[in-house]
């Protein structure tokens, strides 16, 4: 995988595919679909068979989640101030489109993570990707 993605937010997203509301499952499809773009992945990297999976004992899987906490350090790329707010202006006008309330509901944390120096490049462009995705 290029980028990591979240895995409980991802994981969020396919249990929101049991809606039986078909615009919510529409709005999911194209969240997992900018998500993925984003990350640059593929179906093939998220979804690994038993027979992939290499951790044979405890050690193996300290020194896997050591690993992984290290690659987590070098992957976040915090914004400077005009990609800021280039993000703060997508999250607006995206609000403005007719988007679920569960996109809204994504907007205001990404608007909190902002404050918080939490958003990251790939946040931003996930924003552009979703903006594109909605404005055809």
């Amino acid at each position: 995988m290029k980028t990591d993605l979240e895995r409980d937010e991802f994981l969020v997203l396919l249990e929101k595919l049991r809606s039986e509301d078909d615009s919510i499952i529409l709005a999911t499809v194209g969240d997992i679909n900018s998500k993925m773009m984003v990350a640059e992945v593929s179906w093939d990297d998220l979804l690994i068979s038993q027979d992939d999976i290499q951790v044979d004992n405890e050690a193996d899987a300290e020194d896997q989640d050591a690993n992984n906490d290290n690659d987590s350090n070098v992957t976040f790329e915090p914004l400077n101030d005009e990609e800021k707010r280039e993000a703060e202006d997508l999250i607006g006008a995206i609000r403005n489109m007719k988007v679920s309330g569960s996109t809204k509901k994504e907007l205001d944390e990404y608007a909190s993570d902002i404050k918080e120096g939490e958003f990251e490049l790939m946040d931003l462009r996930y924003l552009r990707a979703l903006k594109a995705r909605l404005s055809v």
